[in-house]
């Protein structure tokens, strides 16, 4: 089987600087983490302010995990599985509510038709700062205007209101109505805005993976389709997927592998930078093509780094027969595709 029969890759990006500032804080207000997780475990920094007053894009490290006039920073989640599981949002310092938004649709997949934070929750702070909490799940909004809140109470839960296209809390800081950056760098103010700030969340790292045999599209992959292992030798084929956070431009080479670890294809695809996270899609056809049962790997390498192995196992057609085996709807293309709809902004060259 050659290299163009086996690989059809798709990829989903999700997705998501001038002059130094050398000014210190405008008030006293120390912000501490406005939403509840581990950073790249539970929930990953994707897009960070832009400081370029330009068409360019530089975040306050003077790196490129931003887009073009993006005011604030966002922090993902995986999937729509996790946002309906609940993730809080919670206030980064004491202070007074002063705008709230509730009620939007927040399962968001694109930008078209859509606009503004959406759900969301804006708090006025000691000294003149205020912090805006955007895209929220609907009826979440735990809070009213008004209303005095500490650091640290719920506010609501991540969602996808609003022009959102991935589950994510967008955090902004504002003073007068314009964008304050809360992280300190060499392409921002000198001193931070947080009471601990965090290290720069540049580090690639495979977030999730699984195989389908739903069409591999950016909605049905959001939503985190349940994982496959098991397929007949005469199933049409299946879809591995893989999700990555801040994907370094690389040679993502593909290898399948039969039972006994023999290298039976292996197809590359040069892809560009990431700043936040995307999907790669790998489609495999199986009947006429793959003829041992037994079990099976495909193991995806980032360069010469081996970054994921996802197994599974093909069974004798007649053996599984009647044994609710899945198999996959439709066929599959026989050329490589690579696919970059690029969710929340573009991929750097």
């Amino acid at each position: 089987m050659s290299a163009a029969r086996f690989l059809g890759a798709a990829l989903t990006l999700a997705v998501l600087a001038g002059c130094r500032d050398t000014t210190g804080p405008r008030d006293a207000s120390s912000f501490t983490a406005p939403i509840v997780g581990v950073p790249m475990d539970d929930v990953f920094y994707g897009a960070y302010r832009d400081h370029d007053p330009g068409t360019g894009v530089r975040d306050h490290a003077c790196g490129l995990k931003s887009y073009n006039g993006h005011g604030g920073v966002d922090i993902l989640l995986r999937n729509f599985q996790v946002q309906d599981k609940g993730v809080p949002v919670i206030a980064a310092a004491d202070g007074t509510v002063t705008w709230v938004s509730d009620g939007l649709p927040d399962r968001n997949i694109t930008w078209e038709g859509t606009s503004g934070f959406g759900n969301a929750v804006e708090i006025t702070h000691p000294g003149g700062l205020s912090t805006i909490y955007g895209h929220l799940r609907r009826g979440s909004v735990a809070v009213s205007n008004g209303q005095s809140v500490q650091r640290g109470a719920v506010l609501g839960m991540v969602g996808s209101s609003g022009r959102s296209n991935w589950p994510h809390l967008h955090f902004e800081v504002r003073e007068g109505g314009a964008s304050l950056d809360p992280f300190a760098g060499d392409c921002s103010q000198t001193q931070s805005l947080w009471a601990d700030q965090l290290p720069y969340q540049n580090a690639f790292e495979v977030t999730d993976a699984g195989i389908t045999d739903q069409p591999a599209t950016f909605a049905v992959l959001i939503e985190r389709p349940p994982t496959l292992s098991t397929f007949p030798l005469n199933a049409a084929g299946f879809r591995f997927w893989l999700q990555v956070a801040n994907q370094p431009v690389a040679q993502t080479r593909f290898e399948l592998r039969a039972p006994g670890g023999a290298l039976r294809d292996a197809g590359l695809v040069q892809v560009g930078a990431s700043f936040s996270m995307r999907y790669l899609v790998l489609e495999v056809p199986v009947n006429g093509q793959l003829t041992e049962p037994g079990a099976w790997q495909i193991r995806t390498y980032q360069g010469n780094q081996l970054i994921h192995t996802q197994p599974f196992t093909l069974l004798p057609a007649g053996a599984a027969e009647g044994a609710a085996t899945p198999s996959v709807r439709g066929t599959f293309p026989s050329a490589v595709r690579v696919f970059d709809q690029a969710p929340g902004a573009d991929a750097h060259p």
